[in-house]
């Protein structure tokens, strides 16, 4: 069992102001403009908007008779074996987001109340951390969740007392962080884009701006190591501390092009967990004033695009994969679509017509209802 969180509070309380530039909350993937503008639509029945809504709120995430099951110990093994605690922590993690959401664009307390059942029930279960080979990941994509709705309900309503708001910040540190950390260099370059995810994210909800400024460097590190760009040389750029070859860790992809990522030959699938947790994050920077999406842009469009018009084509090209693509992206790509085509205005076609084809999104993991959240008009 890990010290009990209550012990920690003195050293996790210190403003960001010590190490910084006080954080914007709330501040994690939703700011209070973008909360407005999503209500602003909702009640003019844009569509867009509205089928989305529809779409939260027919799933069980939404249910208000959902009972959170918490664990004293989480132990999850590659594909969930073995599995003690994993799907009922996802599953929990993502209706208290589910929930906050609810609460923040409808204003119905019901909800408010809900994800609070179900954030304080883990906060005073778990004492024991994550266990097994997927430990990091586990941690990594359930605090992705928990942080969204925490800082959404601490920031917008009154149905947590600060004292649980802040115990819960507490426990995030204590049970997710150490697990996060042990993730080591080289395992699926999704993973560590989900850790950046959470340990920024956590920074934020904590206000520990050393948490919060480990997890953007990471970021600058990581994503150029994920997203190829000719830029780069005639290979990736290697990972920092791995020593894997980089034909093993590309799958055996070995002809590159512009906005290929690490694991497209594994499946789009796990590619989508990568894009989504760095789009995340760099959303989430942008709305603590960050530069993340000017840095890596270029790099960021160029996955989106690539992966969209390879999976809009009839057939793969040979040189691909082997021309053989595995599932696909869907559920993501709003975020950084509306970031790039909707404020700055660039032509995304292959996006475009992709997101047309798939919203309303539902998503799964630390992607979630992004049509609702993030969907803009399409610019083709």
């Amino acid at each position: 069992m890990r010290a009990p969180v209550l012990l920690l509070s003195l050293t996790l309380l210190s403003p960001a102001l010590a190490h910084g530039q006080a954080f914007v909350h709330p501040g994690i993937l939703l700011d209070a403009p973008a909360l407005q503008a999503t209500r602003t639509a909702l009640r003019a029945g844009d569509p867009l908007k509205t089928s989305a809504m529809a779409a939260m709120r027919q799933s069980p995430l939404a249910s208000l008779e959902h009972v959170a099951t918490p664990s004293a110990r989480v132990e999850c093994g590659s594909f969930d074996k073995p599995s003690i605690g994993c799907k009922p922590e996802r599953d929990d993690a993502k209706a208290a987001y589910t929930h906050a959401l609810l609460w923040a664009y409808l204003g119905e307390q019901a909800h408010a109340r809900k994800a609070v059942e179900i954030m304080d029930a883990w906060a005073t279960t778990l004492t024991g951390g994550h266990a097994n080979s997927n430990a990091p990941l586990q941690a990594s994509w359930t605090a992705q969740l928990w942080t969204r709705a925490a800082e959404l309900i601490r920031h917008t309503s009154t149905a947590w007392p600060e004292a649980d708001a802040r115990r819960f910040g507490d426990w995030l540190i204590a049970q997710y962080l150490p697990d996060i950390d042990r993730m080591g260099p080289c395992p699926g370059g999704n993973w560590h884009a989900s850790g950046i995810e959470a340990r920024m994210n956590m920074g934020i909800y904590t206000d520990r701006r050393d948490i919060h400024d480990r997890a953007v460097a990471d970021w600058h590190t990581r994503l150029p190591t994920y997203v190829y760009l000719p830029v780069d040389g005639s290979t990736p750029l290697p990972r920092p501390g791995c020593d894997t070859p980089i034909e093993t860790l590309w799958f055996g992809q070995t002809v590159m092009a512009a906005g290929l990522a690490e694991e497209t030959c594994r499946d789009l699938e796990h590619t989508a967990y990568g894009l989504a947790a760095f789009l995340n994050a760099a959303e989430t920077n942008r709305l603590q004033g960050g530069s993340l999406y000017q840095a890596q842009g270029e790099r960021l469009v160029a996955a989106m695009e690539f992966h969209t018009d390879m999976l809009a084509r009839p057939v793969v090209p040979a040189w691909l994969c082997k021309g053989k693509l595995v599932s696909d992206v869907r559920g993501t790509l709003e975020i950084g679509y509306s970031h790039f085509a909707g404020r700055l205005g660039q032509a995304l076609p292959h996006t475009a017509a992709w997101l047309a084809a798939h919203r309303p999104s539902q998503g799964d993991f630390h992607f979630l209802w992004e049509t609702l959240t993030h969907g803009s008009a399409l610019i083709e």
